[in-house]
C-alpha cells in the first residue's frame, strides 16, 4: 500500500476489503483465496473455528487471520508467529491444535516441509476476493482494461487452464 500511495506503483494486488474500498477502485476479482485450519495428520480439518474453542491455534502475525480470529472466535486460544514455518512446526510438533494459514500457500508450504504430517483442509474459513487495486478515482482505464481482458481469459478457457494449473481447484 506505501508503494501505491507515495507513486512508486500504479496498482496494487491484494484482498478487497471494506476499509480498503474506501481507498481503492478495484478490478473484478481475479481469485478467492482465504483461511484455512492445518492439522496434524491424519486428524481431521475441524469444522469450524467455533470447534476449537479452548484449543490453540497458531496463525502468522502477518495477515488478516489473527485479527479476524480474535475477533470471531475469541474461546480460541490464539498464538501469533513470526510465519508460516514456526505455525506449521507448531502442529507437527503438537505444540497448537490447528494453525490458521492462507489456504494455498499453507497447502504449498506444508506439502514442502512436512509431507504427510500435516492435513490440509478442504475448505476455507474465512473467504477473500482478491484483485487489482488503484488509488480512488485514478487509473480507471487500467481497471477497466484489465476486466476486459479478465472477461475474455474466462470465456475462452484460458482462465480455467491457468487455475487448474497453478491453485488446483
Amino acid at each position: 500500500m506505501p508503494s501505491l500511495t507515495d507513486g512508486r506503483a500504479d496498482a496494487l494486488y491484494t484482498a478487497i476489503t471494506p476499509e480498503r474500498r474506501h481507498l481503492l477502485d478495484f478490478s473484478s476479482p481475479v481469485l478467492t483465496t482465504g483461511g484455512g485450519l492445518f492439522v496434524r495428520a491424519p486428524n481431521p480439518t475441524p469444522e469450524s473455528l467455533a470447534a476449537l474453542s479452548g484449543k490453540v491455534v497458531v496463525t502468522p502475525r502477518a495477515g488478516p487471520l489473527a485479527a479476524f480470529i480474535q475477533k470471531t472466535a475469541p474461546d480460541v486460544k490464539l498464538v501469533v508467529t513470526a510465519d508460516y514455518e514456526e505455525s506449521l512446526v507448531r502442529i507437527v510438533r503438537g505444540e497448537a491444535d490447528a494453525a490458521a494459514l492462507n489456504f494455498q500457500a499453507g497447502a504449498r508450504i506444508a506439502a514442502r516441509l512436512y509431507p504427510g504430517q500435516v492435513t490440509v483442509p478442504r475448505n476455507m474459513f474465512i473467504q477473500t476476493p482478491q484483485a487489482v487495486g488503484v488509488i480512488k478515482g485514478q487509473g480507471l482505464k487500467f481497471i477497466a482494461q484489465l476486466d476486459v481482458g479478465l472477461a475474455a481469459i474466462r470465456a475462452d478457457g484460458t482462465w480455467q487452464q491457468i487455475n487448474d494449473r497453478w491453485i488446483g481447484h
